[in-house]
């Protein structure tokens, strides 16, 4: 008991209640938060509230990249490379939605942050900025590769286009011979979510041409899909550690990284077996949530829960496999699995706060003090959470257009 009294007590601290917006915002968490909005009513104004807090995100730092966090304990952390890089192409989704030139001039900003950090080999650092500005990271440098690909294709920008190029060049460079990324990587230990990798090597050469880049993804594919457990679906190694590896769990947030990373291949190159694996790895996911009537933030291989708290980036995530994967096989089933998902994440939104660093953005864990990324708003949870936003729009305009 004293035990439990004093993490309460040291999480009460971190939390800092006394700071501004704090108090509001911890309260949110713990006062139950009202109906789920099951008919949509409030997706405009989420999105809307999730847009201004990447807004704020941005407008925190001098450079034009995004803080990575904002953090209860200390308030907004330095640019994060790799997220701007994968928020570009989310700009310019809103620029076209809402017909606001503002967030295209975001995403230019933030394309020029990530220029003047691209090492002379072509790779990008790993970390935030004040962490690191000198050594490599594959899968950073893919998560930009992404955006910079996203806008050359809307401008037609011959440097960011040259940019993109030296950056695939280097992807594929380091990647072993047996389709694994190891070299750079995170302990130096191969992992599937690395596919959240190599589908953006198959988007660049999908939309340029390049045959190697095409290669490349497709190895990578063919190592991922080979770590499958036939029984039950998922993909082995999909967690951050060794420790998760060898356990056979993960974060929602890793495991919907893997199964869109191979979907999103597969689509790319026509790979059926690679859109079965990842259906099927879905369907896991999705009888979990079934179950559970939430997402728990960690599951095993076996997809039962081993840590309850939700990770709000993994839903969104998730969201947005299931709404892609109702797209391709005009199951719907997978489409009520994102409903539900998205409005759990809606659901731990607070979308007005004195504070900028807390009004619109989404926890990295529901409550916030769970374990991934605890006390703590990530950008790219808002990131996804707009992404997904989005696409239940468009899969729901399909539908009425089916109707």
């Amino acid at each position: 008991m004293f035990a439990t009294a004093k993490t309460v007590a040291r999480t009460a601290l971190d939390c800092r209640p006394w700071a501004s917006g704090h108090a509001a915002y911890l309260l949110h968490q713990v006062s139950g938060r009202g109906p789920l909005d099951e008919a949509g009513l409030q997706d405009e104004a989420a999105l809307r509230a999730a847009a201004n807090w990447l807004a704020a995100a941005q407008d925190s730092q001098r450079d034009g990249g995004f803080a990575g966090r904002y953090k209860l304990s200390s308030g907004w952390s330095s640019s994060y490379p790799e997220t701007t890089g994968y928020i570009i192409p989310t700009l310019l989704q809103l620029a076209d939605h809402w017909g606001e030139a503002v967030w295209r001039d975001r995403a230019a900003r933030a394309v020029d942050f990530l220029l003047d950090l691209q090492l002379p080999d072509g790779a990008f650092p790993g970390g935030e900025v004040l962490e690191n500005r000198t050594n490599p990271s594959p899968f950073n440098s893919a998560q930009i590769l992404n955006g910079l690909t996203n806008w050359t294709q809307a401008t037609g920008d011959a440097r960011v286009q040259a940019a993109a190029a030296r950056c695939a060049a280097w992807l594929i460079a380091v990647q072993d011979g047996d389709g694994a990324y190891r070299q750079h990587f995170y302990l130096n230990v191969a992992a599937t979510y690395a596919t959240h990798l190599s589908c953006w090597l198959a988007e660049y050469g999908a939309a340029f041409g390049d045959k190697a880049a095409l290669a490349s993804a497709e190895r990578h594919l063919d190592w991922a899909l080979a770590q499958q457990d036939a029984k039950t679906g998922w993909f082995d190694l999909a967690g951050f550690s060794v420790e998760q590896h060898r356990d056979r769990t993960a974060y929602t947030h890793t495991i919907a990284y893997t199964i869109a990373g191979v979907l999103t291949t597969s689509l790319i190159l026509g790979r059926e077996d690679g859109i079965a694996a990842a259906r099927r790895a879905a369907e896991g996911v999705m009888r979990r949530l079934e179950l559970s009537r939430r997402l728990p933030g960690v599951l095993n291989w076996r997809w039962r829960a081993v840590e309850h708290p939700q990770c709000l980036t993994g839903n969104a995530q998730m969201a947005l496999i299931w709404f892609a994967l109702t797209r391709h096989d005009g199951d719907w089933r997978f489409a009520n699995a994102g409903l539900k998902a998205l409005d759990l994440v809606k659901r731990a939104q607070l979308h007005s706060n004195v504070n900028p660093g807390l009004a619109g953005g989404i926890g990295g864990s529901d409550p916030v003090w769970g374990s991934y990324i605890p006390k703590a708003l990530p950008n790219w949870a808002a990131k996804f959470f707009i992404d997904a936003l989005l696409e239940k729009r468009a899969v729901l305009a399909t539908a009425a257009r089916q109707a």
